[in-house]
């Protein structure tokens, strides 16, 4: 397409009609010496500098070098980006400036808007002439870039336009130019909904884009978008929209403007120096506020409340704290690669919102929009402004390489004080709406189309691993024939986190299968455990429910609800986690759905190892006990051990079986479900789910050492590789070193890894029912009674035994 002379006339003749419709908005020819923003050059400056830059970049292209207007080509060439707090320019090669309204006129007046005008005029038309009669090569890389960089200039500059047109009066306009939705008509707003809180899983992701030398893969990216740089991401949520209007009413009018907590103590003194009490696009009036866009000026805040709120990243930043105070929780700005994996790859919203009709971009609108809110925790995108990030504009790497045709564009403003904003406003081209696209500012310059979401992280830890722990995790590494890490360390606050989220994924079948049993059957289960306890030699009024790795609890309801309205026994539920966090989610999940006081006589947790958790259960010796193993955790227990024999002395799961079956009773329960052999692609999908949360819940394993261990395993060298052993009928999770590197836990501990070269995280046997037969015979455990799935395509089995 971009080899081809009629795209590159068409684009150009596109984009040039819209710059001069939007400078037609302008009523007179003295509304061009206005400059409505002091950091910013009088309009004027803009009309000349848009084919200015692009003659410039033209004149890089052989056999031009043609010089239109010698004073206008050097006067035009070069904006301004000066101090925000200071207004000094530091960039030798801008042009000349003055915070002296006054002065800027009276220079800028030496120029003609009809003299500048001709220049435009003869800029396009040599432009038109290079592109059509001057054999430019279209395959060639510089000329290609030479092109984009034209082009994208103007594109950025038409909204920089807008938002200097904001502050201009309105006076200043033809405001019957162009037709609008007339936001005073509509609604007021009487109520927000919730900005909800997505939680993501992390993973990897990437910024920028790959280098590309070959015109056939060519993609256009400004150098700052260059090379592709990999990283990891652990779990962080994230709300599902940006903050609106309403909800930073509720900030200024709790004084943030005048609450020196949430602002940088320099950042503070300013604003009170500078009288700043509200975003620079709202006014205020008495009491009341309102807000204003390029064409419709003091519309009440009452009619815009639910539209995204336009701010600076100062301001944007000490919302963020003022909301952790009220919340209780570290509530922050997203980094560039927080916002560019939960927008671009985990939920596609940019592509979703782009393919709605009603999108925000490309100048739909001279206006913020609604925001959607989504009613089943998606994150959503529609437009109408850039988000801030809490990122820095930097390199994406020590190999960045600035333009050789506008060095400075980037490197001008790596000065720690710009940072990063992604996605896109009304204003914005869609040609700029791309995933590597990095716009940026200043944190304290307030007047671009600019808005935020917030992210939380996880905070809360359980119980640190033990030197114990350390010592056996050093061990399984240091098998050089197997590289392994138990998965009894999966299950700290942000694993137990992750596995809640599995459970909820469209692959993961187990957690639907499991809760769809105990839904057809708990009834049916009741009638059997309690025949059979009739029917033993001993009779209690308790009977005491152990579930093993309880997890949050999702599926308590299930099988709780029918013992709790039996009068025959006295009913108790013991759930076992190593996980603090998993049994804290657990209750109020419980307290939620069954109320507080049942959840304070019934239900008993204990925070343990499977191990260690009979000490801490008080029972007495004619209750009746009833260990529970769900979710299929019997699995993660291997049927064969260092012999290489079938549930052999030394399997783990002949180990884990037997050491429950020494604390129970004759007459006692072990309830165990069992996930069955399948078609093998349903098994792998279920431990590679396509949003990637399983892989997560691998990776947090090394998140883990690296936290409280000391280990330095760098995520992006590592790749999540699932695949289904027929040998022992398991499911197996691997982290696959993609590099050579070194592992050390800064204690001496060295593993030395190869490409290709692999860790074990997880493993889970599948059964069949031969299996569970053999299994439970060899325990002594006699099978009461079998349950199992429906669905033929996800069998899956609850079995009752009794210790015979």
């Amino acid at each position: 397409m971009q080899s081809n002379v009629n795209y590159w006339t068409n684009k150009f003749d596109n984009i040039w009609n819209r710059s001069d419709r939007l400078f037609s908005l302008l009523r007179s020819s003295d509304d061009y010496y206005r400059q409505p923003v002091k950091l910013r050059l009088p309009l004027i400056f803009y009309l000349g500098h848009l084919p200015c830059f692009s003659w410039t970049q033209f004149r890089h292209l052989n056999d031009v070098d043609d010089v239109l207007d010698p004073i206008y080509d050097e006067v035009f060439v070069r904006g301004v980006d000066p101090n925000v707090q200071t207004g000094i320019v530091e960039h030798t090669h801008s042009s000349r400036f003055s915070t002296d309204v006054k002065e800027e006129e009276q220079y800028w007046r030496s120029f003609t808007v009809s003299s500048v005008v001709e220049y435009k005029q003869n800029v396009r038309k040599q432009i038109v002439h290079v592109l059509t009669d001057g054999n430019l090569d279209l395959n060639d890389l510089h000329t290609l870039n030479v092109l984009n960089i034209a082009a994208e200039h103007e594109m950025l500059h038409q909204e920089t336009l807008m938002y200097l047109f904001v502050q201009l009066p309105i006076e200043s306009f033809r405001v019957d130019e162009i037709v609008e939705l007339q936001l005073r008509q509509m609604p007021a707003i009487s109520s927000l909904s919730e900005n909800k809180w997505v939680k993501l899983p992390g993973g990897h992701t990437s910024l920028g884009k790959p280098c590309c030398d070959k015109s056939s893969t060519f993609s256009f990216g400004w150098d700052n978008e260059f090379p592709r740089k990999a990283c990891y991401l652990p779990p962080f949520q994230m709300q599902s929209h940006p903050v609106r209007n309403g909800d930073f009413l509720q900030f200024i009018l709790d004084d943030g403007y005048a609450t020196g907590d949430w602002w940088d103590e320099a950042i503070f003194e300013w604003i009170k120096t500078s009288k700043i009490e509200h975003p620079a696009t709202w006014t205020r009036t008495d009491n009341s506020y309102q807000v204003n866009f390029v064409l419709q000026r003091n519309i009440p805040v009452e009619f815009l409340l639910d539209h995204p709120v336009i701010l600076s990243q100062i301001e944007a930043k000490a919302y963020c704290r003022w909301l952790s105070k009220k919340c209780g929780e570290t509530i922050e700005l997203p980094t560039e690669s927080e916002w560019i994996y939960a927008m671009w790859d985990w939920s596609d919203s940019i592509n979703i919102g782009l393919m709605d009709d009603e999108c925000n971009v490309n100048f739909r609108h001279l206006h913020t929009m609604p925001v959607k809110s989504s009613s089943d925790n998606q994150l959503q995108w529609q437009g109408s402004a850039f988000e801030w990030t809490a990122s820095v504009f930097q390199p994406l790497s020590d190999c960045f390489a600035p333009l050789p045709t506008y060095p400075e564009y980037s490197a001008d403003f790596f000065d720690n004080r710009h940072f990063v904003l992604l996605g896109g406003s009304y204003a914005t081209d869609l040609t700029l709406i791309r995933r590597s696209f990095r716009n940026w500012y200043q944190d304290t310059y307030r007047y671009m189309f600019a808005t935020f979401r917030c992210v939380k992280h996880w905070e809360h830890t359980d119980d640190s691993l033990t030197e114990v722990d350390r010592q056996a995790i050093v061990a399984d590494l240091s098998n050089k024939d197997h590289h392994r890490i138990s998965s009894k360390y999966f299950y700290d606050a942000q694993g137990s986190a992750l596995y809640t989220q599995i459970t909820q994924s469209e692959e993961y079948y187990l957690f639907n299968q499991e809760l769809q049993l105990l839904r057809q059957q708990m009834d049916d289960i009741k009638s059997t455990i309690l025949h059979h306890c009739d029917s033993s030699s001993r009779t209690s009024p308790s009977i005491h429910f152990i579930e093993l790795g309880c997890g949050d609890g999702a599926k308590v309801e299930a099988w709780l609800t029918p013992w709790l309205a039996s009068s025959e026994i006295s009913t108790v539920y013991h759930p076992v986690d190593i996980s603090q966090h998993a049994i804290d989610s657990l209750i109020q999940l419980s307290k939620n759905k069954m109320g507080e006081k049942t959840v304070e006589e019934h239900i008993k947790p204990i925070c343990s190892t499977f191990d260690d958790m009979y000490t801490k259960l008080e029972t007495n010796a004619m209750d009746i006990k009833a260990v529970m193993l769900m979710g299929s955790t019997i699995g993660n227990f291997a049927s064969y051990g260092p012999s290489h024999t079938k549930y052999g002395d030394d399997a783990p799961v002949m180990q884990f079986i037997r050491s429950i079956r020494r604390n129970l009773q004759i007459g006692d329960w072990f309830i165990c479900a069992f996930d069955m052999c399948k078609d093998t692609n349903t098994m792998i999908r279920a431990y590679s789910d396509s949003k990637g949360i399983t892989a997560a819940f691998n990776y947090n394993l090394l998140l883990r050492l690296n936290r409280e261990l000391n280990f330095n395993f760098d995520l992006v060298n590592y790749q999540h590789y699932p695949v289904y052993n027929p040998l022992y009928r398991q499911m197996e999770s691997w982290l696959l070193s993609t590099k050579q590197q070194t592992v050390t836990d800064q204690r001496g501990f060295v593993m030395e890894l190869q490409p290709y070269d692999a860790i074990q995280t997880e493993l889970s046997t599948k059964y069949t029912y031969e299996d569970i037969h053999l299994l439970m015979e060899l325990n002594s455990l006699h099978i009461v009674k079998l349950y199992n799935t429906d669905d033929d395509r996800f069998p899956y089995v609850l079995c009752l035994s009794q210790l015979a």
